[in-house]
């Protein structure tokens, strides 16, 4: 069927003109589902554009060769002024045929061929303030009110003689096109080779796989071979998105100068972005941190953490500005790298490596494995891992260590995520069997020391290399009651401090030993809040070729 959209100026044209609308004054017969997910999808492809459901093969607009993608944005206002634009989610593309992408080059993909002129329209969903309170059930969000708030041409290719307003129009800049044909080429060999089951969406930087499926019993078949592989869809990362946005609509000082560490375009020609930020650090290997520091100009003084020098000493190896807070470039911030230090102690495995926390038991226990935040998070996640070997000695008499710059070297740094066979394997049972325990009821054991000192033992699974995933508290002080306000002394001043360290439990806990007399400060319904954490030895498995 011909649509009346048959150019990318119509298309782009009609796009503009629902700007300003609201998603339920475009729908103002109210026959789309609120409740749907796509609803906000829905209202603008077949209604305002009055376009049936998605042709998988072809653009939307096959025509005018324009696809639609229709996203949330979020808001960060300062002073009623936004500061920035968030991508509300990742910008999911086309589902991958493993079959028909089987043994293409980029030109020739189906990627290539739906995505390569997109117009996105974005409608404001919420200020990120808000956030809290619409998960809590505190403020209930009404969809007919989002409101659409920009459209604009996201090209990947070159645009020529059109009549439309230049400042609607976002070209992906050429060192960016050329980290997404990288990221295809990844995508791609895994298809090639018959190990799409081994996709996910951390392999990659700014162009992702994503799963495309809420089941986990839902699998594709692939060419040359009988293992099944997930569901996957191309997709561009949520920060990838955000920057292009942001720079586009709020300027380069949306944020704080994010500096890159690819300055030359044509370093993209030779080697990977991987490579390339690798290569950054390898001059360095085996080097003292006295030495770091001395080779890199970095200013330490004595209230800075070993987490902050680090830091300053990795800014220093990818020459960006010197600052002790988190790292970020622009490659960093757009690919979603997660840039974590690991400390070995001589050798050996220091510390677990905590990557959530839980900010709702009962919101855990509603999740199904497929949808959770730990499978999301664990699948799409890259970790640019550096490796501290740390030969200090504990200081006299103390269970602390020194923390000479002498005596921790820079062993390494490699890039890392966590393989599917991992995901949906042992931290997939691991994760079942600790949200079941939630659900059903946490085994909690009372037990006093010698010297009277209280300690609450759980049931859950702990840590090592078989099992990967486990949870640990992530409070340094334990509490198993509501908040109350407790009274301390700050620099000689009674003050009362509030205690937030538990989070309610989903089912009463199953205590143990526990005395009547304690019932009121180790109630049946709260528990210290916890984490999720992966084990020292798994985490030791994936560095120790680097040692």
């Amino acid at each position: 069927m011909s649509s009346v959209y048959n150019t990318k100026e119509k298309v782009h044209k009609r796009a503009l003109e629902a700007v300003g609308k609201t998603l339920g004054e475009i729908d103002v017969r109210s026959t789309k589902n609120v409740k749907n997910k796509s609803y906000p999808g829905n209202v603008i492809e077949q209604i305002w554009f009055d376009h049936p459901a998605d042709n998988y093969a072809e653009p939307d607009f096959p025509e005018a060769g324009v696809e639609l993608k229709v996203t949330p944005i979020d808001q960060q206002t300062k002073k009623k002024k936004v500061t920035k634009i968030i991508a509300g989610e990742r910008l999911v593309l086309n589902k991958i045929n493993y079959q028909n992408e089987y043994g293409k080059t980029f030109e020739q993909s189906s990627f290539w061929h739906k995505n390569k002129l997109i117009e996105l329209i974005q409608y404001y969903r919420r200020d990120v303030s808000d956030k809290k309170k619409i998960s809590s059930g505190e403020m209930i969000e009404d969809k007919t009110k989002f409101k659409v708030k920009y459209a604009n041409l996201l090209s990947m290719a070159e645009l020529h003689d059109l009549d439309l307003p230049k400042n609607t129009v976002i070209e992906i800049p050429e060192k960016d096109l050329e980290i997404i044909k990288q990221d295809w080429g990844k995508i791609s060999e895994y298809i090639n080779s018959g190990k799409a089951e081994q996709l996910s969406e951390g392999l990659t930087n700014y162009l992702g796989a994503c799963t495309k499926s809420a089941t986990g019993d839902d699998f594709t078949k692939q060419k040359h071979t009988d293992v099944p592989a997930k569901p996957r869809a191309y997709s561009f990362k949520p920060k990838f998105i955000n920057v292009l946005i942001n720079n586009h609509i709020i300027g380069q000082d949306h944020t704080e100068a994010i500096n890159s560490i690819v300055k030359d375009v044509s370093e993209l020609e030779k080697k990977t972005l991987e490579e390339i930020i690798i290569s950054r650090f390898t001059p360095y290997y085996g080097m003292k941190q006295s030495e770091l520091i001395q080779k890199l100009g970095v200013k330490v003084d004595k209230s800075q953490t070993q987490k902050n020098i680090n830091n300053m000493i990795v800014r220093g190896i990818l020459n960006l500005p010197p600052t002790t807070d988190e790292v970020t470039s622009e490659e960093i911030e757009k690919a979603e790298i997660s840039l974590k230090t690991v400390t070995l102690r001589k050798g050996k495995s220091k510390e677990h490596f905590k990557f959530m926390g839980i900010p709702s038991f009962r919101e855990l226990v509603d999740e199904s494995w497929e949808e959770s935040k730990v499978h999301d998070f664990l699948d799409r996640q890259k970790f640019l891992l550096l490796v501290f070997n740390d030969f200090n000695n504990k200081k006299n008499g103390s269970e602390s260590y020194e923390t000479n710059p002498e005596k921790i070297i820079l062993i390494g740094a490699k890039f890392w995520n966590m393989p599917p066979s991992d995901i949906d394997g042992q931290v997939k049972e691991v994760w079942k069997t600790e949200v079941g325990k939630l659900k059903n009821g946490v085994e909690l054991t009372f037990t006093k020391t010698e010297n009277s000192k209280i300690i609450i033992k759980n049931n859950f699974i702990k840590p090592s290399l078989k099992d990967i995933l486990h949870l640990r508290p992530d409070a340094q002080v334990a509490q198993y009651k509501p908040e109350y306000y407790k009274d301390v002394v700050v620099k000689g001043k009674s003050t009362k401090k509030l205690m937030n360290n538990s989070r309610k439990l989903p089912h009463l806990a199953k205590w143990i030993n526990r005395p009547d007399s304690q019932k009121e400060n180790f109630t049946d319904d709260y528990m210290t809040k916890q984490a999720w954490w992966l084990s020292k030895e798994y985490i030791y498995k994936q560095i120790k070729d680097l040692l």
